[in-house]
């Protein structure tokens, strides 16, 4: 670099690819979050294919009936009290999913902010013609996402545990399926 101004025009460009890349990154978790939680023939798949009906005794269209009540519940514009159709609910577990309701709102908060910060950034490098962003911020924004799923594909069972244990700071994750059938 050969003066202060080429220092820090490096310095920014790093700044910007970094920042389009963690903006980027936000905003395809929460739109896999949000495109999960409504697809529900996935979840409608699962019920048969992972034998649900015969493990838990409840009926497919009860299952149904209370898993779409749950996701419905979760989505950030429904401000109702918690309320299964037809499962009893603990205290705990009502606490449980008032946490993962919020948990929610701030990925889609923060999903809604990264899709506007990642308009801007774009059309800012696009008018700039710093088309090099897109090469690293994309990197990032799959380098992140494979190395965690690598993880997970290698222990499910324990990636989920450290997830909520890392996510709620109590137990009440843990359900009992006498009180709660969810």
């Amino acid at each position: 670099m050969s003066n202060g101004l080429d220092e820090r025009y490096f310095k920014f460009t790093i700044l910007g690819h970094l920042i389009t890349g963690l903006c980027a990154l936000l905003f395809l978790v929460a739109a896999g979050l949000f495109i999960v939680l409504l697809f529900k023939p996935l979840y409608y798949f699962d019920i048969s294919y992972l034998n649900i009906v015969q493990n838990s005794g409840y009926s497919k269209e009860e299952i149904i009936l209370n898993y779409d009540s749950l996701i419905n519940w979760c989505m950030p514009w429904v401000k109702s009290k918690f309320e299964l159709a037809t499962f009893p609910s603990s205290a705990n577990a009502i606490i449980h999913f008032k946490e993962v309701k919020a948990i929610f709102n701030i990925v889609f908060t923060v999903g809604l902010f990264s899709a506007i910060s990642l308009l801007v950034l774009s059309f800012r490098a696009l008018k700039n013609k710093m088309r090099k962003r897109f090469i690293f911020s994309g990197s990032i924004t799959l380098a992140i996402p494979l190395i965690l799923g690598g993880y997970v594909a290698l222990d499910f069972n324990r990636a989920f545990v450290f997830f909520h244990e890392i996510v709620f700071r109590n137990e009440l994750w843990i359900f009992n399926y006498k009180t709660d059938p969810i």
